[in-house]
């Protein structure tokens, strides 16, 4: 509100957050690491999570005018600002945008600022500064897809989001009871998280590595028929995780290829990370929230799907799914599609027989 009142940001939120005051509630979170999420609110009735761009947050980054030798600030032009948008993009999505995607990108919602005044000058900044932020982005070219959190607007250097409910907070979900009512939740929840990634593995234009995967992570909708991913910092297309594991930096062990649940292997002839990611979404997800945490290949804190109600036969194929290759350290190998159609099939045979029990 402050950069607002100097004329610094502009955005759909600014005048209800700060000449307005209609939205109120605001409560101070930290959802995940890396991420400034500063506030959630009320507005109309809808409950919204306020981010930082990276800006925002206080890291240094280059302004979207250039100096000359005067001192005089000089702004792209629309079709200089237009690339750069594109570029953008391409760098850390690996994906050509469309003309209405790159109209919805270089534009702030309905805006109307007329080109070379100063409104649209203050419009180009605030937008380079979201521009850099993956979650925006991905909110914006996936809005269709309803697999992240929706884009609500934008003031200055922060953008607003919908507020989903973490899982993890969600006490019905994660209780450690052992009725069957609770576990047809769990059952129920771990059908919708397989639901999920395979969205994000055939459904947009290059498969997500998700390389941060926890169960905060993912978020249940109103209704609870739907979960979405909240952590789009983590978030990466194939080709942009790839990059990060095949960096070309010495290496001597697997681990040192590793970014973050995105692992890779070190190169034994070289002593270089030049692979990319060997493991995918199902095997984190079996390993860290279906089974939960192991030691020497015993289960310490059992997962989402270890109970009293898990038969062996499901308990052996999470192992499978787990550590496709029985890798002695940090699981490395991809789920293969046979696995992973019949650990569907199974979630989803025994859900229903439950579901008929129940009833």
């Amino acid at each position: 509100c402050h950069l607002h009142r100097k004329g610094e940001a502009i955005g759909s939120l600014c005048k209800p957050l700060c000449v307005d005051k209609q939205i109120h509630s605001l409560t101070c979170h930290a959802f995940h690491a890396g991420k400034e999420a500063v506030f959630s609110a009320e507005w109309e009735g809808t409950r919204m999570v306020f981010k930082a761009s990276k800006k925002a947050s206080g890291e240094n980054m280059d302004p979207v005018f250039w100096l000359d030798s005067d001192g005089a600030k000089h702004y792209p032009t629309e079709d200089e600002f237009d690339t750069m948008v594109r570029n953008v993009v391409v760098a850390k999505l690996n994906l050509t945008i469309s003309n209405d995607q790159l109209s919805r990108l270089s534009h702030l919602g309905f805006s109307r600022a007329k080109a070379k005044s100063l409104m649209r000058q203050v419009e180009m900044q605030n937008l380079w500064f979201l521009l850099q932020d993956n979650e925006y982005l991905c909110s914006i070219l996936y809005a269709d897809r309803d697999i992240f959190p929706q884009l609500l607007g934008t003031c200055g250097p922060f953008f607003a989001v919908e507020y989903v409910d973490p899982v993890e907070m969600s006490s019905s979900m994660m209780s450690m009871g052992e009725s069957r009512e609770e576990w047809a939740t769990r059952l129920k929840l771990a059908v919708l998280m397989m639901d999920l990634l395979d969205e994000l593995e055939t459904n947009l234009a290059e498969p997500f590595h998700l390389c941060d995967i926890k169960m905060s992570h993912f978020g249940l909708t109103k209704g609870g028929q739907r979960l979405k991913f909240l952590d789009l910092d983590s978030a990466l297309p194939r080709t942009v995780a790839g990059h990060m594991t095949a960096d070309g930096h010495h290496c001597t062990r697997h681990e040192d290829c590793d970014f973050f649940d995105c692992r890779s292997k070190c190169n034994a002839v070289t002593s270089r990370c030049d692979l990319p990611v060997t493991n995918n979404n199902f095997q984190v997800v079996c390993e860290k929230i279906f089974l939960g945490w192991t030691l020497s290949g015993t289960v310490i804190v059992p997962g989402l799907l270890m109970s009293q109600h898990t038969p062996s036969s499901l308990a052996a194929l999470l192992r499978l799914c787990a550590n496709p290759d029985t890798d002695f350290n940090s699981p490395r190998a991809a789920v293969s599609e046979d696995i992973k159609r019949r650990l569907y099939a199974t979630l989803i045979e025994m859900e229903q027989a439950l579901a008929s029990d129940i009833v």
